[in-house]
């Protein structure tokens, strides 16, 4: 006698929902964060490297770093820059920082999130949040305070500092609402 019950199989539901969840996690990790921002992150940093300042466009970005056969074309103030879906809007706050919105633009721009960046030498403070309609990318700050960012729906993640290589992603400080991003020392 089996002592009834249901019959045995070689796997377990519980496996196959473990499965499926881990799939739908990194499907949705993917399409969350605009892939040309990290690439960007790391070549604004290697002209700051290289120049002792962040460029102060897209323009100089293209001649100390980017070298493409083919320039993209960077709007009017070389600022701006359209790759891969996402519109990438870009300041120069100071040598050591600069500011970049990645807002997404393609068929499905509603379905993705926008980002901004505020890239430091070491340290890369950034928000996410709904995607902007074209009324709100027209009235957009290069450098938004945080209240700006909370009307937004933006809400900023896990800072990650690169100055401690055993834990990348720190807690983010605690600031006034009124005092832009960028200007809390780290």
């Amino acid at each position: 006698m089996d002592g009834g019950g249901a019959p045995k199989t070689g796997l377990r539901i519980s496996f196959v929902l473990l499965a499926v969840a881990i799939v739908l996690t990194v499907v949705c990790y993917v399409y969350s964060k605009p892939r040309f921002a990290d690439t960007m992150v790391k070549d604004l940093r290697q002209y700051q490297r290289q120049t002792g300042q962040f460029p102060a466009d897209f323009a100089a970005l293209e001649r100390q770093v980017w070298r493409h056969t083919n320039v993209p074309d960077f709007g009017p103030a070389k600022r701006t820059l359209t790759v891969a879906n996402y519109y990438y809007m870009y300041s120069k706050v100071d040598a050591l920082t600069c500011a970049v919105w990645a807002i997404p633009s393609g068929p499905r721009r509603e379905d993705v999130s926008t980002v901004f960046l505020v890239i430091g030498r070491e340290v890369l403070r950034w928000w996410k949040g709904p995607a902007l309609s074209k009324a709100d990318i027209d009235k957009l700050e290069p450098v938004p305070t945080s209240d700006d960012l909370k009307v937004m729906g933006m809400t900023e993640q896990r800072m990650i500092d690169e100055r401690n290589p055993g834990n990348k992603s720190v807690a983010t400080p605690q600031r006034s609402a009124k005092v832009p991003v960028w200007s809390v020392k780290r």
